[in-house]
């Protein structure tokens, strides 16, 4: 440290100092107190708009839960047009893409999907839901390939369940039944499974095996079978889309629990 002997001496150095530095010192400060002010500004603007796009949805919920569909749709997309960068955002466009589908627009569900699929959210499991639906649309279509391609080489984590069902309902469509049975079976292990849905899982198990009875009898001569097979596949038309009628194994499942804990509790997921 340099030593000073008088008073004076201090002092001419401390000008000195200042002459030199004080230009950079009072822009650190001038720049600190910038980038403070900036950053308090920036976390309000964004709670601020936050709480719009919850508010925005909560209006599209409302409408959608006293079904008016033409005043949920235009809400959400307002949300979507505001707030495009938010979760909510995301919400609005997948209640946006099952009204296209309620309303016969299945292209205009299938870009709404695509869109999400785009979109680098901080929420994969609503890419999740966003992808299996888009797949489920696909198969629906009967573009089996389409379907497929989308949901190989995903780290799918706890959706395991979901996309090995959904791999098993292509399977039934390409008719390969042990690849079906495999994925079903899969499908079975997962634990977060509701009831309901792992009933339905097993239904779909022992449509495989009496199709394949029925196929053996019916290959066999009448004098062997004894009887004509009565077996046949459930085919459902009211919910088919785009007039293609799809195996009661393939099409009509109910949503997985994956899908039903973010759709049920998307007020929150935002938070």
């Amino acid at each position: 440290m340099e030593h000073f002997e008088t008073e004076e001496q201090q002092v001419e150095a401390l000008k000195k100092w200042w002459k030199d530095n004080g230009i950079s010192v009072v822009t650190g400060v001038v720049l600190g107190l910038s980038l403070l002010m900036g950053w308090r500004w920036w976390q309000n603007y964004s709670e601020l708009q936050a709480h719009q796009a919850s508010e925005l949805y909560e209006q599209v919920q409302i409408f959608l839960t006293g079904e008016q569909a033409d005043k949920a749709q235009s809400i959400a997309e307002k949300l979507l047009s505001e707030h495009s960068g938010s979760t909510y955002a995301v919400l609005a466009v997948l209640n946006l893409a099952r009204l296209d589908l309620e309303k016969g627009d299945i292209n205009s569900s299938h870009v709404r999907l695509q869109w999400i699929l785009e979109q680098n959210g901080s929420l994969p499991e609503l890419t999740h839901i966003a992808r299996l639906r888009k797949a489920r649309l696909y198969l629906s279509e009967g573009k089996l390939a389409e379907s497929s391609g989308l949901i190989e080489g995903l780290d799918v984590g706890e959706f395991k369940g979901a996309y090995a069902e959904l791999r098993g309902d292509i399977a039934v469509a390409e008719a390969r039944t042990d690849a079906a049975h495999t994925a079903y079976t899969e499908a079975l292990e997962s634990e977060a499974l509701s009831v309901k849905h792992r009933e339905w899982l097993q239904m779909k198990l022992d449509d495989l095996a009496m199709n394949q009875v029925a196929r053996i009898e019916v290959s066999l001569p009448l004098s062997v079978a004894g009887n004509p097979s009565t077996v046949q596949e459930g085919v459902i038309t009211d919910n088919s889309v785009g007039n293609v009628s799809l195996p009661l194994s393939v099409a009509g499942n109910p949503s997985t629990v994956q899908e039903g804990m973010i759709t049920d509790n998307d007020n929150a997921v935002g938070n």
